[in-house]
Formats: C-alpha cells, sequence, structure tokens
C-alpha cells in the first residue's frame, strides 16, 4: 500500500476550485444548490460549529453561480470543475443557475480586533479587498461617473480605514450590489461566510454594543430584497449566511422578513446534512481510502453529532485522520486517533461563566463528563450581548451551538397547561469532544471553582476577626478574576450586580457562616447582608455601594457606615446575649476594585 494510489486529501483552506483542479478528494455537496437556490426565502442563515465545512460549501457555491468578469457564463470551464459531481445530472437547474450571476463572496472571519476602532480598520481592510476582486467595473460602460468616483474611494486603504469614513463602510454592500447590477444587468447573489465572529469578537472585547450598530447598518441592504419591500427595486436575488450562532435578540436583522433560520436544531430534511459529513460519506471515505476496519474507532471519536434525523461526523477530525492513517499503516506505526478539534474553537466566551454558573449546573457538566444525557431548555437565538449576564441556559445553548454538546431530541413540556416549552436532551457526542470539554471547560471550572472556595473563606475569616485589608485583597483577586468590565455596561442599578456578586461569593462558604439574611429588615430599614460565624457569636453587617468613580469610594464607604448606624441595622444584635461582637463593614465598589471600612459595634 502506498500513499500514491490515493486522491490528495483537502488538508489546508484551499478553494473549492483549486481542490477540483488539483484532483483532492471532494465530499459532494453539490445537490444542496439546488435546494438553496430555488427555496423561495430570500436571505437564508445555517448555522454549525467551527470545522464543519461552511466556507468550502459558500465557496462552492460561489464557483458554481458566479459570471466571468465579462459577463459570459464560463460554461465550459465550469463543467470542466463541477464533472462527476451530481449537479450536472439535473440540466434543468444547471441550464438556469450555473454561470448566470454577479456573486458578493465574503468572509468575515478576520473582521475583529480588540478595541472597536481596531475592529473597525479590519472590516474597512476586508472590503476593500472585496472591492479589488471586482475593478473591472471601473470601466464599465453602465457606471455613471459618480459611481466611479465612489468606487475609487473603496480602493484607497487609508481613506476607507479612517474611522470617519465609517458611512461608506456602513453601504458597501448596497453600492457594490447596485454596481453589479448596473453593470450586468442581472440580480446578485451574496454569499457572507462568519458573518457572526464581528459580533462573538466583540462580545469578547466588551464594545459589542458599538459593533451591533455598525453591523446592523453594513447589513441594512437586506431589507430590501425582493419580498421585503415592493415601491424600491433590489439589486439582490437571494442573499446565504454562514455562522456559529443565530444572532436574533440585536437588531442586525429587524426588518428582514423573508429569512429562512437553519440551526443545529431545525427540523428540515432539506437542509439536514448540507453541512458536515453524514454516516454514509464518512464510511465511503474510510472504504476509499482502505480503512474501512477503523470504522468504530471513528466512529467512537468523531461520530455523535445529530442534526435534526442525520447521524453526522465533523470533516475536519475525518480528513485529517484519513491523512494521518494512511502514513501510519504505510510505515506500519499503530493507528490512534488524534484530538484535532481541540485548538479549532474558542472557548473564550464560555469561560467567562467561571466563578458564576450555580453548583446544579456544575453538576451538569459533570454528568456529561460521566457519559451521562442532561435536560435543559435551549435559546436557539443566541445573543451576543446577552452573554455577560452568565445565565444557565445561554451556557448550555453555547455549548450546544458551537460543537460541545450535541441533542438527541426534546420533550414538550406543559404541552397541555400553558405555553409549551421543549426541554432538549443533551450529551457530549464522541471521546475527542469529550477530552476538549475536560480540557478546555471542565478543568478551568474546577480550578476557578477551588480558589474561589478558598478566596471566599479567606474573605469571611477576615471579616469575622476585623481585618479589613485580607478581606479586601481576596475580594479584589475575586472581582479581577471573575468580573468582566461587561458586566457593567448595563442599566440595572450597579449596586445590584455586587450585592449578587457577594451572595454568589458567600455560597462558597457556607460551612462557615450561619443565619445568612439578604436585605433582611433590621432597625429603620433593611441591611444589605448580615451573617453570623459558625458559633453565632459575631456578628457581621455589610451595606455595599457602587462608586462613579475611583475618587469617591472612600467617602462612599464611610458613609455605608454611617447609613448603617443611623438605620440601626445592628440594634437587636447589641443587647443579644450570646453576641460578643459585631463588625460592621462599608464597602464601595468601582468596576473591578473595591474599598472596605470597618467600625467594631461591640
Amino acid at each position: 500500500m502506498t500513499e500514491k494510489t490515493f486522491k490528495p486529501l483537502p488538508l489546508g483552506n484551499e478553494d473549492f476550485v483549486s481542490l477540483r483542479q488539483k484532483g483532492k478528494y471532494y465530499v459532494d455537496k453539490t445537490p444542496y444548490l439546488k435546494n438553496v437556490f430555488t427555496e423561495p426565502s430570500s436571505v437564508l442563515l445555517f448555522t454549525r460549529p467551527r470545522r464543519f465545512g461552511k466556507t468550502l460549501l459558500m465557496d462552492m457555491f460561489a464557483s458554481f453561480l458566479r459570471l466571468a468578469p465579462d459577463g459570459s457564463d464560463n460554461r465550459e470551464f465550469k463543467e470542466k470543475i463541477f464533472e462527476g459531481l451530481e449537479i450536472l445530472k439535473d440540466k434543468e437547474f444547471t441550464d438556469e443557475y450555473m454561470g448566470q450571476f454577479p456573486v458578493i463572496f465574503i468572509s468575515l472571519k478576520s473582521a475583529y480586533g480588540e478595541t472597536f476602532e481596531q475592529a473597525y480598520d479590519a472590516l474597512a481592510r476586508v472590503v476593500v479587498s472585496l472591492f479589488s476582486d471586482y475593478d473591472f467595473l471601473l470601466n464599465s460602460k453602465n457606471l455613471q461617473k459618480k459611481d466611479l468616483e465612489n468606487y475609487n474611494k473603496y480602493l484607497d486603504r487609508e481613506f476607507l480605514c479612517d474611522i470617519n469614513s465609517i458611512g461608506y463602510v456602513k453601504e458597501a454592500f448596497k453600492f457594490l450590489s447596485n454596481c453589479l447590477y448596473k453593470h450586468y444587468k442581472k440580480k446578485v447573489i451574496l454569499l457572507i461566510d462568519e458573518y457572526d465572529v464581528p459580533l462573538a469578537k466583540a462580545s469578547e472585547g466588551g464594545y459589542h454594543s458599538q459593533m451591533v450598530k455598525l453591523i446592523s447598518q453594513f447589513f441594512d441592504f437586506m431589507k430590501i430584497t425582493p419580498n421585503n419591500n415592493e415601491y424600491e427595486v433590489s439589486p439582490i436575488e437571494k442573499i446565504v449566511l454562514t455562522g456559529c450562532l443565530k444572532v436574533a435578540k440585536n437588531s442586525i436583522f429587524t426588518g428582514v422578513n423573508n429569512i429562512t433560520v437553519n440551526t443545529v436544531l431545525s427540523e428540515d430534511y432539506d437542509f439536514d446534512s448540507i453541512i458536515g459529513f453524514t454516516k454514509e460519506e464518512t464510511l465511503k471515505l474510510l472504504k476509499d481510502y482502505e480503512l474501512e476496519e477503523y470504522t468504530t474507532l471513528v466512529k467512537e471519536n468523531y461520530d455523535g453529532y445529530r442534526f435534526y434525523k442525520k447521524e453526522m461526523f465533523c470533516p475536519w477530525d475525518v480528513i485529517n485522520f484519513i491523512a494521518e492513517a494512511v502514513k501510519k499503516k504505510v510505515s506500519g506505526t499503530k493507528i490512534i486517533p488524534g484530538n484535532y478539534w481541540i485548538n479549532s474553537t474558542s472557548s473564550n466566551a464560555l469561560l467567562s461563566y467561571v466563578g458564576y454558573l450555580t453548583d446544579k449546573a456544575t453538576d451538569k457538566m459533570q454528568a456529561l463528563m460521566d457519559g451521562l444525557s442532561i435536560e435543559t431548555y435551549i435559546n436557539d437565538s443566541m445573543n451576543y450581548d446577552t452573554l455577560s449576564e452568565h445565565e444557565e441556559i445561554d451556557f448550555f445553548s453555547l455549548l450546544l451551538h458551537t460543537g460541545y454538546l450535541t441533542s438527541d431530541g426534546y420533550r414538550v413540556e406543559n404541552e397541555e397547561t400553558g405555553r409549551p416549552k421543549a426541554v432538549y436532551s443533551l450529551r457530549i457526542p464522541n471521546l475527542e469532544i469529550r477530552e476538549c470539554f475536560e480540557t478546555n471547560i471542565l478543568k478551568h471550572f474546577k480550578e476557578s471553582s477551588t480558589k474561589g472556595e478558598n478566596k471566599a473563606m479567606l474573605i469571611a475569616k477576615a471579616l469575622f476577626e476585623g481585618d479589613c485589608e485580607t478581606a479586601k485583597i481576596n475580594l479584589k483577586k475575586l472581582l479581577k478574576g471573575y468580573v468582566s468590565v461587561r458586566d457593567f455596561a448595563t442599566k440595572a442599578k450597579k449596586e445590584n450586580f455586587y450585592h449578587g456578586f457577594l451572595s454568589g461569593v458567600f455560597t462558597n462558604c457556607s460551612d462557615s457562616i450561619s443565619d445568612y439574611q439578604s436585605n433582611s429588615e433590621s432597625g429603620d430599614g433593611y441591611a444589605d447582608i448580615v451573617f453570623k460565624n459558625e458559633s453565632e457569636d459575631t456578628v457581621v453587617i455589610l451595606e455595599l455601594k457602587a462608586s462613579k468613580n475611583i475618587e469617591s469610594v472612600i467617602i462612599d464607604a464611610k458613609n455605608a457606615i454611617k447609613q448603617i448606624d443611623d438605620k440601626e441595622y445592628a440594634k437587636s444584635y447589641i443587647t443579644h446575649p450570646f453576641v460578643n461582637k459585631i463588625y460592621s463593614y462599608g464597602i464601595s465598589f468601582y468596576k473591578k476594585d473595591c474599598y472596605i471600612e470597618l467600625k467594631k459595634v461591640k
């Protein structure tokens, strides 16, 4: 057996035409051309985890549909590229669609930065590159002088990357679509890959609201697709987007009425196996490379995903395994399944939940690691700007949509007594992902939980001893480790956030504190937090303040002490015969910083 007897495998990020010209192995997804482009919706969005083949699918679409710059269908070339593939058997569809449309194909995977300004610069560069691909339009006789002047501005990187030119970037799709429509006298197909990367990165960087505003205007052209506006002629025939999450709550799709969304939970036979390898496709691959004996190994390590009723494999894993297995088989080396997915997806959004999830959620994660399924509600319309709220439903939804979990179906709750809700059964799909889950997710939660518990114990111990400095040092460490600046970007009262944060801290040392009370009636008001030590002879009273700036934290903490005195929160404990010590603390917070003021009452 020699490696030369097999077709080369598509291991890199090659485009569809290069892959076909080099005779590389291709799993035929061309039948989906008809499913997608004869579907009545003007806008289609497909969401799947990373490394499932979304980009190659979109590039195949572009290669089939795209007109040549001279306006020809390039039929001879396209028939050669698509030779042997299923779509050419459908002559009626091929005659109507192959090489018949101006196509805009763009990926937004590089449109991000650490700040909004950097992200804007990256997006502007993507736009300049896009317009460069169509610079033949500068010679078009169908474009007006003003069109050509504006087009040249889109080719000027220095001009477009200036934040003051943001208006041009926002209008980029609309302008380019109109130029192509005028030039060819044919409507345009837009293919947008990784559409949600700018929003995901903005969420991590803390500038999500700015990016939502930019991207919603960048996508504003979708509102004038044929079925959305009967008074304005649209240059758009159809729009197809791919990404990881369906973004619904924010405004980027507001006004786009005729949209079809297909996620990992969608129940649609027409698209269930459009992205990823089916069981049959995977078995054929193994057979073609004479590796059928490793079917069980591949199934255990890379199978397990379910998209509607289809059993699906991750293409990245299967291709990489076969490439390594062929070489090892030739050399007589033992074939061991590698973990190819572990570095292919970001866990930053998931790790931002460290320190926020309940013990119940942590138990669910352990159950998953034990090979069990869990039941949970799922937010099928995840929204990046709500991740900072650290809701449990969003955490498990994120695990599902990013590929750490898969669903085996759902049961309907409240079907007869109220509004029906789906409760999904989730599990880790295979051994490879189990290892990723342990390394990328569970390990961090366990380590952070232990650290958080230790610091919580130190804080409680210090408060019982009147030790402000030790309490402050450890509280600051927790703030820096668990709190994001995005947690303060809310209209809610900031004191409420810190109140909830401290309550979460003290649940980690419930064995050493007793009689914990939050917003309990005391004296002439309601103390924020009151608790006793285990022997109940020491009382701690906490009054919390959220400062407007770092300069006011000390005075705010002193005012908190004054409030405890004025409202007589300690009154009932002063005369209590078994209480020997009472410590009042005013704690003021500013973002990830804090200051603690102490008064010993008894």
